[in-house]
């Protein structure tokens, strides 16, 4: 069970700007990636490799706006109960405990579980280099889908040709994808590990 304060149980995306739930979050993930670590050693032998890319964010990015992804997600959703494509009790109970580590947190982690030594570690924002032109509303609710897909289906069942419909939908009627790219910042978190 995770230790996410219980008075925050009834908001969509949980980590709305209160500090003491950020905080929560982040002593979850630390809690939860040190037990994955521990666990992924007993399986590894001595110098064996490990490689782990995980959705963070860039370090000069505040935990509270990496969130604006998540956001972004409650926002479909709550179009989708609007308009009676997903049951409105069902969106109401949606919970997705999310925190986006920066690199010098995952290192920290890492470090202090002391299983692995850190062989490379990179941290890059994948749409960063991409060209404007590429990055439509297809490409970015396809990026949501891919991340989330798992966690719709088990919570809405069968409903992501839906959610795609809905997101290019609404970037196609509010504009530039642009802005949406900057409400969104992310970076991935890519380490080369090896069994200490």
């Amino acid at each position: 069970m995770n230790q996410i304060p219980a008075y925050d149980m009834d908001e969509h995306a949980r980590c709305e700007r209160l500090p003491i739930v950020r905080e929560a979050y982040a002593q979850q993930f630390r809690k939860d990636f040190m037990l994955f670590l521990e666990l992924r050693a007993k399986e590894l032998v001595p110098g064996g490799r490990m490689v782990v890319s995980l959705v963070g964010r860039p370090s000069n990015v505040k935990a509270s706006k990496f969130f604006h992804l998540w956001e972004t997600l409650v926002q479909i959703l709550s179009v989708m109960a609007l308009e009676g494509v997903i049951d409105k009790a069902k969106f109401d109970s949606f919970y997705v405990p999310v925190y986006g580590p920066s690199g010098e947190e995952l290192r920290e982690v890492i470090q202090d579980e002391g299983s692995f030594s850190i062989r490379d570690m990179r941290v890059y924002d994948a749409t960063t280099d991409m060209d404007s032109m590429l990055f439509t509303p297809s490409s970015f609710v396809n990026h949501l889908r891919a991340i989330f897909e798992p966690i719709i289906v088990e919570h809405f069942g069968e409903v992501m040709d839906e959610f795609v419909r809905t997101a290019e939908r609404r970037w196609s009627l509010e504009g530039s994808m642009q802005d949406e790219r900057a409400r969104n910042p992310r970076a991935m978190l890519v380490v080369s590990l090896a069994k200490a």
